[in-house]
């Protein structure tokens, strides 16, 4: 039986993500476990991992999302 509860972890952000965006509409650029928006004030990954959106690679295609504030954050195919 194949599982479909396939979820885009912390970790995975912080090695695959260039940028991600907040439910609040925040921009962030990834640097390793660090959020920096573009003010250049800088917030650890893990404290706004739940606040996440939309996760874009290096050549900004959306990578992860997630619906709702209350959903996991998932992989795009």
């Amino acid at each position: 039986m194949k599982s479909n509860k396939k979820h885009f972890a912390y970790y995975d952000i912080s090695s695959q993500a260039d940028n991600v965006k907040t439910f609040e509409g925040k921009r962030y650029n990834v640097h390793g476990i660090w959020a920096v928006d573009r003010h250049g004030n800088a917030e650890k990954l893990a404290s706004i991992y739940y606040r996440i959106r939309t996760v874009k690679d290096g050549q900004f295609r959306t990578i992860a999302k997630r619906k709702n504030p209350m959903s996991e954050l998932r992989p795009v195919k």
